[in-house]
């Protein structure tokens, strides 16, 4: 897959808690399905005034409601990869279905031969090609949809349940993220070359072997790192996960 690389687009996927204007690095962040920028809104507190702190906001949530959400990862990618601001070095770090985006963007940016991530960090997500649920869920009636979610991840909203108006707004970046993910196929290609760190939960349903499967993919040098905790172990854990962010910033 190729990608334009521009440094001039408008940067209107991304969200920042905090204009830096002195930056040396940036730190694109990329959220779980059914997820939005809001989950690294105060990750710029935690980090150096030198990192420009870019959480990547998908179509279809947030103040990009009116937008129609990504059901397949090509266009995704193909789209965010020439918005992205590449003035600045790049870090990377993707959660869930974060990781994936995150990936193949960076797969997306090499083959176009223009600024690559520095590092990528790869959290709580079977390497391409492995799944932790088998079947596809993102078109099952909306009650039924629910109750897959509530199975998995525990915790839907009441309000979901309750006001049909919310429904009808959150469940379609939703089940549009399930869909890139259930119709996603990595492509046949030759291991991404950057440096990255995998990040998991002991607690997760991911198997540790899904993790480490990662390798498989990337040619840079690598790591991998546990935290205690389930699928969103990065929250009571920040401090210790931004510790791994800081080290690789300088």
């Amino acid at each position: 897959m190729s990608a334009p690389v521009r440094g001039d687009a408008e940067p209107r996927w991304s969200v920042r808690g905090e204009h830096r204007e002195g930056a040396r690095l940036r730190l694109y962040c990329f959220h779980h399905a059914g997820g939005s920028a809001s989950e690294f809104a105060r990750w710029h507190r935690y980090l150096p005034e030198d990192v420009d702190v870019c959480a990547v906001q998908l179509p279809g949530r947030g103040a990009r409601v009116k937008e129609r959400p990504h059901t397949r990862m090509r266009p995704l990618v193909e789209e965010l990869a020439g918005q992205l601001e590449t003035d600045l070095p790049m870090v990377f770090f993707g959660h869930s279905f974060g990781a994936l985006v995150a990936f193949e963007l960076a797969r997306a940016l090499t083959e176009a031969g223009g600024p690559v991530p520095l590092h990528v960090f790869l959290s709580a997500r079977p390497a391409p090609g492995l799944v932790t649920y088998r079947g596809s869920i993102h078109d099952l009636p909306e009650e039924e949809f629910l109750d897959v979610m509530d199975s998995r991840h525990g915790g839907v909203p009441v309000e979901l349940r309750e006001h049909p108006e919310l429904r009808g707004m959150v469940l379609p970046y939703f089940r549009a993220d399930y869909e890139v993910i259930e119709t996603y196929r990595p492509a046949a290609a030759a291991p991404v070359p950057v440096p990255a760190t995998v990040l998991g939960g002991t607690d997760d349903s991911i198997p540790l072997e899904q993790l480490e499967a990662w390798r498989e993919h990337l040619s840079g040098p690598f790591g991998l790192r546990m935290f205690p905790g389930d699928h969103f172990y990065l929250r009571p854990r920040r401090t210790a996960v931004l510790g791994l962010v800081r080290a690789v910033a300088g």
